[in-house]
């Protein structure tokens, strides 16, 4: 089978700033049961390989994702550019491989760089890869590897585009508002292809870990329904492995906040630490806006719901923003310096944030619309996606 190469973990959904909150305590169980449902499955793996431009020297092999990220299990010479793993994994674990950079004079110095994810299982997997090229490596010889090649041969384009747009997005200025709303509908339109292309690839591939794991990966800030609908195509067996266990999670966590569900009820402080609960602005159609001051994106949102602001509060618009940083004063500022003039609240527990456990926030910008019974209409909604739902209800 044709090669793939691999390239570097990236996040492929919206332009956000990720952050871990409670979905990681919910995985510590799925964690604990991965070993235990998955002990038939347990075999023998041999990863080796062939390095261009790297003749000696030490190769480390790491986890790659959960839990362990960054923990390393193992490490070997390389020898006239080759090397050899051994080893026994339970179901499927994703890896990355690093070797020490080298200065411009070939030394080696303390510092490594990693590639992957690539796929360990039960199996010979084996690598080629020139140390000097970006995203050196390639793999094969499992299954489960040849199936992540596949896919990610075919949303290789997409995924590229995706990390192209958000590097042009964050160097726009604030006032390249109307660029920056065409960019975040080209955004938008790649990830209900890449949503479209995993919900292709579970249900061709149903009975396949690799397939849960794809899901997980790349589902964590879809919309629930979809998350919902993908999940149910993978069989029972998958489901209860740690990647159908973890993809159910974020479902869970997310399903509370999907469209047509009530919102969550808060009560939080502002500046002055007076109190101000939801259920105070039932009868006013309400966004709730999730935001940090350190959060790029989210300051590059700003100037769009200052506008939203002056143009459908007459109307009856409330818009409530809840501050996920710890720093009064950097929050105080960002408000300021953005001249956001509405309700601005925080219980400055940043990633612990009570809110944001209970709206499943895993990611910043992030809003939720709310009718006049408070029941969610639209959800991360930005530029002018934001307005067309506004002009449709308001």
């Amino acid at each position: 089978m044709k090669k793939i190469s691999l390239f570097k973990q990236t996040v492929l959904l919206s332009q956000v700033v990720t952050i871990p909150l409670i979905a990681i305590l919910s995985l510590q169980l799925a964690q604990a049961n991965h070993f235990s449902s998955l002990q038939d499955s347990t075999g023998n793996y041999t990863v080796s390989g062939k390095l261009k431009d790297y003749d000696s020297g030490w190769i480390y092999l790491r986890h790659g994702e959960g839990l362990k990220q960054g923990q390393q299990i193992d490490s070997t010479k390389i020898i006239h550019g080759e090397f050899t793993f051994n080893g026994k994994v339970s179901g499927i674990e994703p890896f990355m491989l690093g070797v020490h950079f080298k200065d411009n004079k070939g030394n080696i110095l303390a510092s490594r760089q990693y590639q992957g994810p690539f796929i360990l299982s039960p199996g010979k997997l084996y690598g080629e890869g020139k140390f000097e090229s970006p995203n050196f490596w390639t793999f094969s010889g499992t299954k489960e590897q040849d199936e992540y090649n596949s896919y990610k041969s075919k949303l290789h384009f997409l995924f590229e585009r995706s990390q192209q747009i958000k590097r042009k997005k964050n160097n726009l200025k604030k006032t390249e508002r109307k660029l920056s709303d065409q960019l975040n509908a080209e955004l938008v339109s790649i990830e209900n292809e890449i949503n479209d292309a995993i919900r292709t690839h579970v249900s061709q591939n149903s009975s396949s870990q690799v397939a849960a794991y794809i899901a997980k990966s790349n589902l964590a800030n879809t919309d629930p329904l979809i998350s919902r609908d993908i999940y149910e195509l993978l069989d029972s067996t998958v489901k209860e492995s740690l990647y159908g266990k973890e993809l159910l999670q974020f479902v869970l966590l997310k399903e509370p906040t999907g469209i047509g569900h009530t919102a969550p009820p808060f009560n939080l402080p502002d500046y002055s630490g007076q109190l101000h609960a939801l259920s105070n602005y039932r009868g006013s159609y309400v966004l709730i806006d999730f935001w940090a001051s350190w959060c790029g994106p989210c300051r590059l949102e700003n100037p769009n719901l200052v506008k939203v602001q002056h143009t459908y509060a007459p109307k009856g618009l409330k818009i409530i923003s809840i501050s996920v940083d710890t720093d009064m004063h950097a929050w105080q500022k960002a408000v300021s310096e953005d001249k956001l003039s509405w309700l601005q609240l925080s219980d400055l527990k940043g990633l612990k944030s009570e809110a944001g456990k209970q709206y499943g926030i895993t990611h910043v910008p992030m809003n939720f619309l709310l009718d006049k019974e408070g029941k969610i209409i639209g959800r991360d909604l930005k530029g002018n996606e934001l307005w067309e739902k506004l002009k449709e209800v308001l």
